[in-house]
């Protein structure tokens, strides 16, 4: 079993062992109290680094099984889907030295978390210099995996995105372009990743166009086309299809009504 949860079931049987030795009475609860209060501490510190079904499995199948370093990769993944970004970071730096021991720095689960752990450190500005290491992982990504594979291709979005960010936007722009073309090649025009890469590549246009009508016009038309392509291949509930609908709506609204 993992090493953290051994503190906590150490623990507990210590606190058992030690209970046999204390005189019945007020002693005796307040030892439970203290060690048992201990304990709860002990467990979440281990589940923090290591979830108990988890750590279950490693006691069952051993640490190096490529299943259980792909359950604690898919842990650390799950808490970033639950809005807990550090604790994401925390058991992807937890489980990367395992899976490149064991499976090797090329490894697509090994690429999958560095670039996972890569998207988080630099969106949270806990990455220096987060182009050149993204840039570094794309190229790892591509030759391993291929330029279509959707890792790489989300390595080059967080890469096209940053570049933006930076206010470097004419890179940024052509790089949005290329991902477009790319994963389009790849992976269709439906699928999220390039539907993603459009809608961002039209509200970078939209933002640039400033009072210039034409292009103001082209990046809505662009997004459009974006919005029905979202409500038709990912649905009109989807968290993305709503979030983009309704900024397509404030473009429109602005436009009718050009007063501040």
């Amino acid at each position: 079993m993992s090493t953290a949860w051994r503190r906590p079931l150490g623990g507990l049987v210590a606190a058992g062992v030690g209970a046999l030795f204390v005189p019945m009475g007020g002693t005796l609860w307040i030892h439970l109290c203290v060690t048992l209060g201990a304990v709860v501490v002990l467990v979440r510190m281990a589940s923090r680094e290591v979830p108990f079904p988890v750590a279950a499995a490693q006691w069952r199948l051993g640490g190096d099984e490529p299943a259980v370093l792909r359950a604690r990769a898919l842990s650390a993944a799950a808490c970033l889907q639950q809005g807990q970004p550090g604790l994401a970071v925390f058991r992807r730096n937890a489980v990367l030295p395992d899976l490149v021991r064991v499976q090797g720095a090329d490894h697509p689960d090994t690429l999958s978390s560095r670039c996972l752990s890569l998207q988080i450190r630099g969106e949270s500005g806990d990455l220096p210099d987060r182009l050149t290491a993204m840039a570094d992982l794309t190229a790892d990504l591509t030759r391993v995996l291929g330029p279509g594979h959707p890792d790489t291709l989300a390595a080059r979005y967080s890469h096209a995105e940053w570049l933006n960010q930076d206010g470097r936007t004419d890179e940024a722009e052509a790089a949005y372009v290329d991902l477009v073309t790319m994963a389009t090649e790849h992976v269709g025009a439906d699928h999220n990743v390039t539907l993603i890469a459009r809608s961002s590549l039209a509200i970078l246009r939209h933002d640039r166009a400033g009072g210039t009508v034409a292009a103001a016009d082209e990046a809505v038309a662009d997004m459009t086309a974006v919005v029905d392509a979202m409500e038709r291949v990912l649905g009109p509930d989807d968290p993305t299809t709503s979030s983009t609908r309704r900024l397509l709506a404030q473009w429109t609204t602005t436009r009718r009504d050009p007063t501040p």
